[in-house]
């Protein structure tokens, strides 16, 4: 009985220990989460404006 409590509590510890490692690193991720998603918008916004000027000179072309 007490081997099996041993062996629970070392998993329990471990256990913690693996969510603590999670923990720390989902808070690195967050910020590298935050500068993707902004680079993401920024580069949308860049697609949109070339496209515009690609629509604009096409339809510059002389039929």
């Amino acid at each position: 009985m007490q081997e099996e409590i041993n062996s629970l509590e070392e998993k329990l510890n471990l256990l913690a220990a693996k969510i603590g490692d999670l923990r720390n690193e989902s808070g690195s991720l967050k910020p590298k989460l935050h500068q993707a998603e902004e680079e993401i918008k920024m580069l949308k916004a860049k697609i949109s404006e070339a496209t515009i000027k690609i629509e604009n000179l096409i339809g510059q072309i002389p039929d």
